[in-house]
């Protein structure tokens, strides 16, 4: 029988970052899994506050042990268990339904192509495939080319504090339009993973004009992209293939293995970028809903 209780002091953030850990280690690649670079991006850069976490999450174990965890928000939840525990699943989705939301609420979540066992689950339970996705690709780091140097007008750096401000001011390039503050910026560079990142700029003249952070994780040799841009007037210069480049050399020489990103189904330009660079489709994660009776 499994026990849930809710986030509720900071050393739990550490049990949700050695979760995801452990899978990356153990799989050997990111998708089903989450990768450290996700957690910390999404709740330094995104959320208000940090301590919204205490809110919206529950830590999952079985016995003494913690094996997951579960984000719940308005309509839609995130499921992270140990690897070893996926076929607990269909369990702590009863949990979700009958705990986390009233009956006639409509729920979603997202399933990986290649979680074979979490579509069938939702399946079984009653849940629909919508016509939304995202594309996944992963490249092999020991096949990518080298990095050509920008033109001469163009310089690659790492982001430094005095650099916040402008990167907020580019930060919806990247999230269809969803902004950061410059308050979370900043709690963003002082999270855990941002440590082994490598959060680029590209300057023109002086200026930001694009932006591209690798959040690599030394333990299981995998990183991801999350998130890149480029201003409109500098694209289809090479500028954003070339600081890719240059950042997925740099892992390779640290020793990584594979590097992740995701993006909408629909965004053909941004696929297009990253198959020319050698990225390859692993799966698309798809939305499923369902009306809670």
């Amino acid at each position: 029988m499994l026990n849930y209780r809710r986030f509720n002091k900071e050393s739990d953030y550490n049990i949700m970052r050695k979760v995801v850990q452990h899978n990356c280690l153990e799989a050997g690649h990111t998708y089903p899994q989450l990768h450290i670079g996700n957690l910390d991006f999404e709740r330094y850069a995104f959320d208000e506050n940090p301590d919204l976490l205490y809110e919206t999450t529950w830590l999952v174990a079985k016995g003494e042990d913690e094996i997951g965890f579960i984000t719940v928000q308005e309509d839609e939840f995130y499921i992270t268990v140990l690897i070893e525990f996926e076929h607990l699943k269909s369990e702590i989705l009863d949990f979700i339904e009958h705990n986390c939301y009233s009956h006639g609420n409509t729920i979603s979540t997202e399933a990986n192509s290649e979680d074979k066992l979490f579509n069938s689950t939702l399946e079984q339970r009653g849940y629909t495939k919508t016509g939304y996705f995202r594309f996944n690709g992963i490249c092999n780091l020991s096949k990518i080319s080298l990095y050509e140097p920008l033109p001469d007008e163009y310089r690659i750096r790492l982001t430094q504090k005095n650099d916040i401000v402008r990167r907020v001011e580019l930060f919806g390039l990247a999230t269809g339009g969803t902004g950061t503050t410059p308050e979370n910026y900043e709690r963003m560079m002082n999270s855990p993973s941002y440590c082994d990142a490598m959060d680029f700029v590209v300057e023109h003249n002086s200026e930001i004009v694009a932006y591209c952070t690798v959040w690599n994780d030394p333990i299981s040799k995998i990183a991801i992209l999350e998130p890149l841009a480029c201003v409109a007037e500098h694209r289809r210069k090479g500028i954003m293939k070339n600081t890719l480049l240059y950042g997925m050399n740099i892992l390779k020489d640290l020793g990584s293995k594979s590097i992740y990103v995701g993006t909408g189904g629909s965004n053909a330009a941004s696929q297009a970028l990253y198959k020319s660079i050698g990225f390859v489709e692993y799966g698309i994660n798809s939305e499923w809903v369902k009306t809670l009776k």
